[in-house]
């Protein structure tokens, strides 16, 4: 799939995280539906740069807008702060180390009132949601008083 090349301004959101807006929605520029993250958020894996500086994130949606989240690290390597133009370059991945990077980025913003019906479980992470909840072997059947 492609790479995407745009520019945005970095903005402070909702619960002091620093994004930049995605001009286009990825579902119809790579055909990909999104990952299940935290809780009830789903993302579009990414690998990329901003102002040069390589990352592994995530296109979040939320409010039918789509964003990318930047932390202080990687803020700070790029040498930007809330209110720059920053130039990304981003490209669909399927890597661990992108979900992972996904899954604590996606933690510390806003989770939609209900999960997205069309996001897909990252492989090998749904056997061990099972298991942790308990749900891995059959079902005992109820007992009646």
């Amino acid at each position: 799939m492609r790479a995407a090349r745009f520019e945005a301004h970095l903005f402070e959101g909702h619960k002091g995280v620093t994004a930049v807006l995605v001009p286009f929605d990825p579902v119809e520029l790579w055909h990909a539906p999104p990952v299940r993250l935290a809780g009830r958020r789903h993302g579009w894996l990414v690998r990329g740069t901003a102002n040069g500086v390589r990352f592994d994130g995530y296109i979040g949606e939320r409010w039918n807008r789509f964003f990318i989240t930047l932390d202080q690290a990687l803020r700070s390597a790029a040498g930007v702060a809330v209110g720059d133009l920053i130039t990304l370059v981003i490209a669909p991945t399927a890597t661990r180390k992108a979900f992972l990077a996904a899954l604590e980025q996606s933690a510390v913003t806003t989770q939609p009132g209900k999960p997205r019906p069309d996001a897909v479980a990252f492989p090998g992470t749904e056997t061990r949601r099972r298991i942790r909840s308990g749900r891995s072997g059959p079902r005992r059947p109820a007992r009646r008083r």
